[in-house]
């Protein structure tokens, strides 16, 4: 992470709990990749990676990362769940972009929620293989326009266009639309593999379509 120095953007104390919510009317973001290039914000994220008690790195859940850089000293470590609000600003020399905090709210602390990781992580798995087990036989969607707009789906089709970086790729169906997808594990998979993929349906970033996420990946033939 590089480091500058910023000037003060507003008096605020840092707060950090076991629980509770940032600042009351502040619009919350819930993927990096939505945050505008000005202006206040506010996201609730996963500490990726913490460089000093003033600077520090938070992942979304689609892997995505920002730097932090908070106004006064911290105590957090890696992995705490932690709720930013700040405002937007260039990283030094003008590479990328980075959050000035304002307030620093932590949510969970890591040690208080590896257990629950692993539960929520067994009941997916749990669920996508039944799933699997159910919509091979009745449930399986043949194109692309026929997905619901929520719920469980499996589909089968080519993985068209991969996206190392975003841990993401393009599904193209049967009837040759695409739809892009965000296993749960990450990437393994080639272009013109022809693959099976069970997930859950999510609206794009900005509501602008749809995807697939948490989806599991069942290679059928090599491209």
């Amino acid at each position: 992470m590089l480091y500058k120095s910023t000037t003060a953007l507003v008096t605020a104390g840092f707060m950090f709990a076991a629980s509770g919510a940032a600042l009351a009317g502040d619009k919350e973001y819930s993927m990096i990749e939505q945050l505008p290039e000005k202006g206040k914000v506010m996201i609730t994220a996963t500490v990726d990676d913490v460089d000093s008690n003033t600077e520090f790195t938070i992942r979304d859940g689609h892997g995505k990362t920002i730097d932090v850089e908070a106004m006064t000293a911290l105590t957090i470590k890696e992995g705490d769940r932690v709720t930013i609000v700040g405002m937007m600003d260039d990283e030094l020399a003008g590479f990328g972009q980075e959050i000035d905090a304002t307030s620093v709210t932590v949510i969970d602390a890591a040690d208080e929620m590896a257990h629950a990781a692993d539960d929520r992580h067994t009941s997916l798995e749990a669920s996508l293989e039944s799933t699997v087990n159910f919509s091979s036989s009745e449930t399986e969607f043949d194109t692309v326009d026929a997905l619901p707009d929520e719920g469980m789906v499996t589909i089968s089709g080519t993985v068209d266009e991969v996206d190392i970086e975003d841990n993401s790729f393009k599904l193209r169906g049967r009837s040759g639309e695409t739809i892009d997808v965000h296993p749960s594990q990450p990437l393994t998979v080639k272009q013109g593999q022809k693959v099976t993929v069970t997930g859950v349906m999510d609206d794009e970033v900005a509501g602008i379509g749809e995807q697939i996420v948490s989806a599991k990946i069942t290679v059928l033939t090599q491209g």
